[in-house]
């Protein structure tokens, strides 16, 4: 039979399957909210389209019953519904995608950086999308995350815990960044001795970055002028950028607006700098739209330097 006029048949197929789970007409009929004699209808149409007949109607006890051909027809259904139901899943996943929502939760540092490229692609193939960005520290990141305000999160640091799971990571280097026309912008990298007396915009001590800093300056001698701190990176690389002073960052993303800095990897440190992370409540069903953020991301990962 052409495929055509087997999905012609679908109804039918449908009435067959509780017809035969069910073991009577109107058991099916109630069921599927409709009269018997439908059901009798449809059942019919479809042995006359299969030149088969698929029950044995016996009024006897045993009522209804499928006859060899019914038997193989009901094991082939089987197959057919659960490629419909995986076909449903794969569909309302797309839709998701259309008309979804994805709500994330991100570091300042990596809203200003990593971030807008990939909503921008994402927007673009997914124009139906709608996005909810909160830009919070790890801490309240995580509690947003508990609460179910936020389905992924990217950031630093997250807390080693059995219900966060962790999807991607990236390692990051850890570099100076000046001012393109300060003496350590034309240098491929730096040691700590290479700074010492610079003036410097400190992240703020409410920044964890800040206190593996000065843990690596008192071991190694060196000391620096502190004239700014600041919780913002983004404000701390446009100061820099005006000359104010050096920072010390994490990463170089930078890939929408290309800031006037030189960024020179500082390569002696005493601890590892953390890396990026992408994570989500461990148990919770991720959304459509949190799974292709994910994707992009490990992509975005794979194919970055650090």
């Amino acid at each position: 039979m052409p495929p055509s006029k087997i999905l012609g048949r679908l109804p039918g197929l449908r009435h067959f399957i509780e017809v035969a789970q069910l073991g009577s007409f109107r058991a099916a009929a109630d069921r599927l909210h409709v009269a018997p004699s439908a059901v009798s209808k449809q059942i019919k149409n479809l042995e006359i389209a299969l030149d088969i007949e698929l029950f044995r109607r016996d009024r006897g006890r045993g009522g209804l019953e499928l006859t060899e051909a019914g038997e193989i027809l009901l094991f082939r259904c089987a197959s057919v519904i659960n490629e419909l139901t995986i076909a449903q899943d794969e569909i309302d996943q797309l839709q998701g995608l259309q008309r979804g929502h994805l709500r994330l939760g991100v570091n300042e540092v990596l809203a200003s950086d990593l971030l807008p490229g990939l909503l921008r692609d994402m927007s673009y193939n997914h124009p139906g999308l709608k996005f909810s960005i909160y830009v919070e520290n790890t801490r309240e990141i995580v509690d947003r995350m508990q609460d179910g305000d936020i389905d992924i999160a990217l950031g630093y640091n997250f807390p080693p815990s059995a219900e966060i799971e962790t999807l991607a990571t990236l390692k990051r280097r850890t570099y100076v960044v000046t001012s393109l026309n300060h003496p350590i912008a034309r240098l491929r990298s730096v040691r700590l001795s290479d700074i010492d007396g610079e003036r410097i915009i400190f992240p703020d001590h409410s920044v964890p970055m800040r206190q593996l800093l000065e843990d690596a300056l008192v071991q190694s001698g060196v000391s620096l002028h502190e004239v700014m701190s600041t919780n913002s990176f983004t404000l701390l690389r446009q100061m820099v950028e005006s000359g104010m002073g050096i920072g010390i960052v994490f990463g170089r993303f930078l890939q929408i607006r290309r800031e006037q800095i030189a960024f020179v990897e500082l390569t002696d440190l005493p601890f590892d700098s953390p890396p990026v992370a992408c994570c989500r409540m461990a148990g919770r069903t991720p959304t459509a739209s949190s799974v292709a953020f994910a994707a992009a991301i490990k992509t975005l990962f794979n194919n970055y330097g650090g």
